[in-house]
């Protein structure tokens, strides 16, 4: 992927695109990879609205451990294999949606840990179709997996994971300009790693938009380049309800009802209705108390 191109007249053009036309970026049978960890730095804005976009048949990965935004997306039914070697709410319990559906299989799961999904990113990456990974040797994961071909090194048993290239990967970030430089203060986890190795299209949810000459005045600070990153929008407390490093904290009270709530197939019904579905961002953070609300009561990051 390239960054944006220049206008004639010498300037980057802006990437900052409307949410609702970045959920439509996700085709049919795409495979789609989500940023963050765990509820921290969560695409939920973007993930909520690659579910409004109709998209379905979707393959899905993300760092090696997720979270809410995995968990969002298998509960609206649009997933159709995952290579996720971890799914939980961390303290608060288990992913009930995810767990539901590789148990009555409706989604195929590939077995994999995070050497070799991260390896697959790695490969993809590199533009190389495999990549070698040696913690698995001998493993019933590795047993499980055929595409992990095994081969002589040395004297010693090496795995060959296949490449994996999302086709869309959702990102979230603190901050960041139009033309997709990225501030992410704290871990960036797999985020930069899935961003190269993403085959068409890398989309960024921000918190704030900053101006290009304040990325240019700490070069330091930016954590993923603009040349890998295809789209960005502005959505504060696009996470939500999902944390963002120096911004705020996971919603745990939200996380806990979405959690009891998709144990029932109506009240699962009933919350994607609510909070999915019904409107735009706008309208999802008047749902959740307005966007005062929310920063009052979780915004006290330091």
């Amino acid at each position: 992927m390239t960054g944006a191109p220049e206008t004639p007249s010498g300037r980057r053009r802006s990437k900052l695109l409307g949410l609702e036309e970045a959920g439509g970026l996700v085709r049919d049978g795409d495979h789609v990879a989500v940023g963050g960890i765990w509820s921290e730095n969560c695409p939920a804005a973007l993930v909520r609205a690659v579910i409004r976009g109709g998209a379905t048949g979707l393959t899905l990965s993300a760092g090696p451990a997720a979270g809410f935004a995995a968990e969002l997306l298998i509960a609206a039914g649009r997933v159709r294999q995952a290579y996720l070697p971890n799914v939980t709410f961390e303290h608060l319990g288990m992913a009930p949606a995810f767990r539901d559906a590789v148990q009555q299989g409706r989604i195929e799961l590939v077995e994999c840990d995070e050497p070799s999904l991260v390896g697959g990113y790695r490969a993809a990456a590199a533009g190389l179709p495999t990549m070698p990974i040696r913690s698995l040797g001998g493993t019933a994961l590795a047993r499980a997996r055929p595409d992990l071909l095994a081969r002589e090194d040395h004297g010693e048993t090496v795995l060959d994971a296949p490449a994996l290239a999302p086709d869309v990967v959702l990102l979230h970030a603190a901050a960041g300009d139009v033309h997709g430089n990225l501030r992410q203060p704290g871990a960036q986890f797999a985020d930069k790693l899935m961003a190269k190795a993403a085959r068409r299209t890398v989309i960024a949810s921000l918190d704030t938009v900053l101006d290009n000459a304040v990325i240019r005045e700490d070069p330091s600070a930016t954590s993923i380049p603009g040349y890998l990153i295809t789209h960005v929008c502005e959505l504060p407390l696009g996470a939500h309800p999902g944390a963002c490093h120096s911004v705020h904290r996971a919603d745990e009270e939200h996380l806990r009802a979405y959690i009891a709530a998709a144990t029932d197939p109506a009240a699962l019904a009933g919350y994607m209705a609510r909070f999915v579905t019904a409107g735009g961002h706008d309208a999802y953070l008047e749902r959740c108390g307005g966007r005062a609300a929310l920063i009052a009561r979780l915004g006290d990051r330091g």
